[in-house]
């Protein structure tokens, strides 16, 4: 996998946040999967989806927190 993936890759409505929690732990785009990779980690876009991290979502501020503090979790727990 290319390190050098460049941000125009991923797709454009998830979550700012989110993007930014992923990248500081090292997750990069793979296009070809539609997912973040790091090593056997993998988290979809499709999962990212179903959590709503994506801009449009429907939470409210509060949820949103939560489903990002939840975000944080998975990638603490894959390490």
């Amino acid at each position: 996998m290319d390190s050098t993936t460049c941000i125009e890759e991923v797709p454009g409505d998830i979550d700012r946040e989110a993007l930014r929690i992923l990248r500081q732990g090292s997750f990069v785009w793979d296009s070809k999967v539609l997912a973040f990779r790091r090593g056997a980690a993998t988290i979809e876009y499709a999962f990212l989806r179903e959590q709503k991290l994506i801009a449009g979502g429907g939470m409210s501020g509060q949820e949103r927190l939560g489903q990002l503090q939840r975000l944080r979790i998975l990638l603490q727990s894959l390490d």
